[in-house]
């Protein structure tokens, strides 16, 4: 082998390398622990799984890669826009829901797609039910108006934009005690 073969470990080395401590599983992909973890990083180590460039990273793995926690979810957390269907096995597959989305919630970087910090914080204050809510969006909220500037406004806009959707109060009403929870009034209604 020659220093510019790169180095193929079976699938069950790397399992067992995750096990040791060396590797993070993430889905179908692993990423080495001593790799500085940025969201282009952690949105790079995702893109084998994803397999077609409509799938969007959301959710809790979203929130993973903007940093808002240390530990990603077991299962990939993915969504594709209803106006880009894909096949229906590879849906299943990635278990990626079908939702409604502008291009303006969507953040790609170096190809790959992400729901935007906004649509990721409004979308787990919506639909997650994890124990550690709460600090995840506090920690989220804390993030996001120190180094992207969003607002009190901003959030309530992404709420307001789609005054159907489902579960928009109960989002309000966890926002609002996240904020309390940063101890940074960003939601005033």
């Amino acid at each position: 082998m020659t220093s510019s073969t790169p180095l193929r470990l079976t699938d069950t080395e790397m399992r067992a390398a995750a096990l040791d401590g060396e590797l993070l599983p993430l889905g179908a992909s692993y990423l080495p622990l001593d790799v500085p973890l940025d969201p282009r990083t952690r949105l790079m180590a995702l893109a084998p799984a994803l397999g077609d460039d409509r799938i969007i990273i959301a959710a809790r793995y979203a929130a993973w890669v903007w940093g808002w926690t240390e530990s990603a979810c077991p299962t990939l957390c993915c969504c594709v826009s209803s106006r880009h269907r894909i096949p229906s096995t590879a849906r299943r597959t990635l278990a990626a829901r079908e939702v409604v989305i502008e291009l303006d919630e969507i953040a790609r970087l170096d190809g790959v797609a992400i729901t935007t910090p906004l649509r990721t914080l409004v979308d787990l204050a919506r639909h997650d039910e994890g124990d550690d809510l709460p600090r995840l969006l506090a920690s989220a909220l804390q993030e996001t108006a120190v180094t992207r500037g969003l607002s009190a406004e901003c959030i309530d806009e992404a709420l307001r934009r789609r005054p159907t959707a489902a579960h928009t109060r109960r989002a309000r009403v966890r926002l609002r005690q996240a904020s309390a929870e940063a101890a940074q009034p960003l939601l005033t209604r």
